[in-house]
């Protein structure tokens, strides 16, 4: 390259080092990691209330989430306190070789009637702020690697929260009721599998709660060409009690496997001798089948935040299941309900 190339390039390339300079005067306080920290703490502070919350909203189980407060508050002192100390350490050591690098910045002002030594000195300026840089890097590395897995802990912690939140407002919305005592557990979005062959088969949400696993049929139907027009349609394609659920087997299918269907097998009584389900939404097959046989098994009771109503569980021990009147079978009772109504014959047996 031209001398005289060379020494309009070291100009530009000066202009630009004085820029980095004065960026990297924050970046050696660590303002960002200042900032994340501030955060992480304001998050700590606030999970309890975020938590109280979703058991206003009678999300009953997840018991792990109060004791992961407990955790990450008793830890979070601790982890905080060397956060600290590391950042006062690494700030000190980069606040002293960024002040190095001004003097050289300013000798370089008074070299530009001499083209070669101002293109050597603006070289040696640009390997300082590198050699800077790179270890502003790796003190940024050091420090957030003393809390990067309690971040990460505490950024799951909040994922449950609002899987949990939005489980809750399906549920507010759902088209049918929920049983008196009857507590949701899991939530998916889902595709029941009616036809097996995926042709107008109804997309909706499948809910499993401590007495029964759910379809109910939410979207927009009769749309033209895909995209016009249509409906909303919602609601109850099929309800089942555990204790009918005999076995369950998983299934993947499509592209890459990515479409993951659940197969459940159901005993006498059942409306569907088989009923399968795709799990949508990043929902897994595999761990669908896992928390369906967890809370038939009865795995899922120690995951209790709150426990069962004394007095609802004996109001349903006590309901009646035979009409007085007729003999005929009466439903089920649901949340809130006081009185029982048989189908067959009207008879009205308040509880």
């Amino acid at each position: 390259m031209d001398y005289n190339l060379q020494f309009e390039a070291a100009k530009g390339l000066f202009t630009q080092s004085q820029a980095r300079h004065n960026e990297m005067a924050s970046q050696v306080r660590f303002n960002q990691i200042n900032s994340e920290v501030s955060d992480l703490s304001a998050k700590v502070a606030k999970l309890p209330a975020e938590i109280a919350e979703i058991r206003k909203r009678n999300y009953v189980f997840r018991s792990y989430l109060e004791h992961k407060v407990e955790v990450f508050e008793a830890h979070w002192a601790e982890i905080r306190g060397r956060v600290s100390r590391s950042i006062d350490t690494e700030t000190d050591s980069l606040l002293r070789q960024h002040g190095e690098i001004s003097p050289f910045l300013g000798r370089i002002n008074n070299l530009e009637n001499l083209p070669d030594r101002y293109v050597d000195a603006v070289n040696d300026v640009v390997q300082r702020l590198n050699q800077l840089e790179s270890n502003i890097t790796a003190a940024s590395n050091r420090i957030s690697g003393l809390y990067a897995s309690f971040k990460s802990d505490v950024d799951d912690t909040y994922s449950q929260i609002t899987e949990i939140r939005w489980m809750c407002d399906e549920r507010d919305e759902a088209s049918f009721p929920f049983l008196a005592g009857e507590n949701l557990f899991l939530v998916a979005r889902a595709e029941w599998r009616a036809s097996g062959k995926g042709k107008d088969d109804p997309d909706g949400i499948l809910y499993l709660t401590d007495q029964r696993l759910i379809f109910e049929q939410k979207e927009t139907t009769g749309k033209k060409l895909g995209i016009f027009g249509g409906k909303q349609t919602q609601e109850l394609e099929w309800e089942v009690p555990l204790h009918q659920i005999e076995a369950l087997d998983h299934e993947n299918k499509g592209f890459f496997g990515g479409k993951d269907i659940v197969h459940f097998t159901l005993g006498s009584g059942a409306r569907y001798p088989k009923i399968s389900v795709e799990v949508k939404g990043g929902a897994t097959n595999k761990f669908w089948i896992a928390q369906v046989q967890r809370m038939i098994k009865g795995e899922t009771q120690d995951e209790r935040a709150i426990p069962p109503d004394e007095e609802l569980l004996k109001t349903i021990r006590n309901a009646p299941s035979k009409c007085h009147v007729c003999g005929g079978t009466l439903p089920m009772l649901t949340a809130g309900q006081n009185q029982i109504e048989c189908a067959y014959c009207g008879t009205i047996i308040r509880l």
